[in-house]
């Protein structure tokens, strides 16, 4: 929902892409915007989505197989509802050049669909691959092996955006953050199924940043960690988040502040000019344990661990990769983190 946002700012002011690439769920969205759909009908499209069209429970193989079952809701309703939302299209046919990764089970290793030899799959089944999240929905088979959500290896995937030979690269990271909201997790199967999923998410994509973010690369990050990751309720709000989150990068991003007005007001949405070029790094003495968390896991040396306290080395930091590393790790909540 917060991808459309992001188009949606895309398309206000006035920057157009080459290629898309998308991950998981954001593979569903991109593939609509590759086949050509206008930003009003993905916004009408999700805007009528409801959970119960995507999630079924599996009851009669539980009853049949117990744990044996290969998944906990039932994939063909999933896919029954991405071909009423895709467009009849092959990779070939598509507007912009489109690819959505998966990871095969029996390997480990990636496949980016629409690449060669992975671009004759239907879009249908390359879409429900990326989003066919482990235990949730059956894997998709295809050759002997078996495909599930890209995203447990690469959900922001820069890696192979990078070998695109791009001019610039717009990343929407969908992770959870602790610094913007401490997400309600409730001690049951699938609450700790999703968290732990997200927590994984949440490392690989530090990882991530940490190698591949370069001048190249706007990161808009949409403050979406107040939200389940399958909350339906407030659609419209939700792409909202994301278009106001990507109005305010876009406008005052070093690499696209040059693509935009500097004084753009865009929809009564006022977009005031704040370099992004550093962030702002603070320690709180009262709360910090001299634990040594932020300086292990920075990858800029902005953290100093002696005595009995850390300290900051760079005030505004303008090495710091946004990947939250530091906030999200310290034990105490000590680290707080300016100009995001």
């Amino acid at each position: 929902m917060a991808h459309i946002g992001v188009l949606k700012s895309l398309q206000t002011l006035g920057i157009g892409y080459d290629a898309i690439v998308g991950t998981s769920i954001g593979s569903l969205v991109g593939a609509m915007a590759a086949g050509g759909y206008s930003i009003e009908q993905m916004e009408e499209t999700v805007t009528r989505v409801q959970k119960g069209d995507y999630f079924r429970l599996n009851f009669l193989k539980f009853l049949t197989k117990g744990t044996r079952a290969p998944s906990m809701f039932r994939g063909d309703t999933f896919r029954e509802r991405l071909t009423e939302l895709l467009p009849e299209k092959g990779f070939s046919d598509l507007s912009v050049p489109f690819y959505c990764n998966a990871v095969r089970l029996e390997t480990g290793g990636s496949v980016f669909f629409g690449t060669p030899g992975f671009d004759k799959v239907s879009l249908v089944d390359a879409v429900y691959a990326s989003c066919a999240l482990p235990g949730v929905f059956e894997p998709y088979e295809l050759d002997g092996f078996n495909y599930m959500d890209g995203g447990i290896v690469d959900s922001v995937p820069l890696r192979f955006a990078n070998t695109l030979r791009p001019e610039l690269i717009i990343a929407v990271d969908l992770s959870i953050k602790s610094t913007h909201k401490t997400p309600n997790y409730k001690s049951r199967v699938l609450s700790t199924l999703y968290r732990s999923y997200e927590i994984v998410e949440e490392v690989l994509v530090e990882h991530s940043l940490h190698m591949q973010m370069d001048y190249r690369t706007v990161l808009i990050q949409p403050k979406v960690g107040h939200l389940a990751r399958f909350d339906f309720d407030d659609v419209a709000g939700v792409v909202k988040i994301g278009e106001e989150e990507s109005l305010r990068v876009l406008t005052s991003h070093a690499a696209t502040r040059n693509l935009v007005p500097s004084d753009e007001v865009i929809d009564g949405l006022s977009c005031p000019i704040r370099p992004r070029d550093y962030v702002g790094v603070r320690i709180d003495p009262f709360l910090c344990i001299g634990c040594g968390m932020c300086e292990m896991v920075c990858e800029t040396d902005a953290f100093f661990t002696g005595a009995d306290k850390a300290s900051v080395r760079k005030l505004s930091n303008y090495e710091c990769t946004r990947d939250h590393a530091c906030s999200r790790n310290c034990p105490t909540s000590a680290i707080s983190l300016g100009n995001l």
